[in-house]
């Protein structure tokens, strides 16, 4: 019975820290201007919507005498919204405890009256937002999520877990195993290669898979072409037709080749390559253009090179 109240007496405590952290987080959190996006816990329910004029919200129901369980994968963020059902009451107060396994791991104490929103079907006003953030170290993990209070029986739980931003893929330089021509392409500040291409081919590409080759394509006017031209960059493995790239080029203003000072190059054409697994040799030829060549130059997607030594 002893231990019992020190327990209880040492949880009390405990929360009390934890409120005095959290209010700064909340204070903190608001600050950084992390992003979060909605998601439905596993082990929730179907849940309820709550409505506000013509939105609604998908909440899920915690009983006070009962826990939700809330399993995910770190590292990551979560907010959780609790709104409690005041039902004949204006405001009330509860407590709101996040814990894994004996281990309390966020709290805070809350204080609520009647907000716009209503439990979607009925006319009863739901309480105000109160929101409670924990971080999620690496790995996998359970959370058990409870409230306690002297006069409301029922909550509202809506969860929002950190929204990363996805990081743009890193392409690096690749240069041809064979080609017929490099010239250069003079810009403001330097001189970037480029590989002709003609009708009989004129560049090979030697490629392990899997992985993604982007393709730099400029089709190169001469005097005989008006201000745009249609052309088409054909790929080819072992004599075969792997990929067909096409569009319609207009003349640059801005850059010229240094080595073909009788043609005018288009500007940029972006084109990508899926390569499958294995070893592959691709020839590129200019297909179907009145041009008298193509320039081409290529990037791969560096995270398919292994690791660098």
């Amino acid at each position: 019975m002893i231990r019992s109240f020190e327990m209880k007496r040492f949880s009390v405590c405990f929360l009390a820290i934890l409120l005095l952290f959290n209010g700064q987080h909340l204070l903190a959190e608001s600050k950084t201007k992390t992003k979060y996006k909605a998601f439905k816990p596993s082990r929730a329910g179907e849940g309820v919507f709550l409505k506000s004029d013509s939105k609604r919200y998908r909440y899920y129901v915690l009983e006070e005498s009962k826990a939700i369980y809330l399993d995910v994968t770190g590292p990551t963020k979560i907010k959780l919204r609790t709104r409690a059902d005041l039902g004949g009451l204006k405001s009330g107060d509860y407590d709101l405890y996040v814990w894994e396994g004996k281990e309390l791991i966020a709290g805070r104490k809350a204080e609520t009256s009647k907000s716009k929103l209503i439990l979607d079907g009925t006319n009863e006003h739901v309480g105000l937002a109160r929101d409670i953030f924990f971080e999620v170290p690496r790995g996998n993990h359970t959370y058990s999520i409870s409230a306690r209070s002297g006069k409301i029986n029922k909550f509202y739980l809506r969860f929002y877990q950190e929204k990363k931003s996805k990081k743009k893929a890193a392409y690096i330089p690749y240069r041809p195993y064979d080609y017929l021509k490099e010239i250069k392409l003079k810009t403001q500040k330097s001189e970037i290669p480029y590989y002709l291409v003609e009708k009989d081919g004129g560049v090979k590409l030697k490629v392990i898979g899997p992985t993604r080759i982007r393709i730099y394509c400029r089709t190169n006017f001469d005097t005989s072409i008006e201000e745009k031209s249609k052309f088409a960059l054909g790929v080819y493995e072992k004599g075969k037709s792997v990929e067909k790239f096409t569009g319609i080029a207009k003349k640059s203003q801005k850059v010229a080749f240094s080595d073909l000072p009788d043609q005018i190059p288009s500007t940029l054409h972006k084109f990508y390559l899926d390569v499958p697994s294995g070893e592959h040799i691709y020839e590129f030829k200019k297909v179907n253009s009145p041009a008298p060549n193509l320039a081409v130059r290529f990037k791969i997607l560096e995270q398919t090179l292994g690791e660098k030594k």
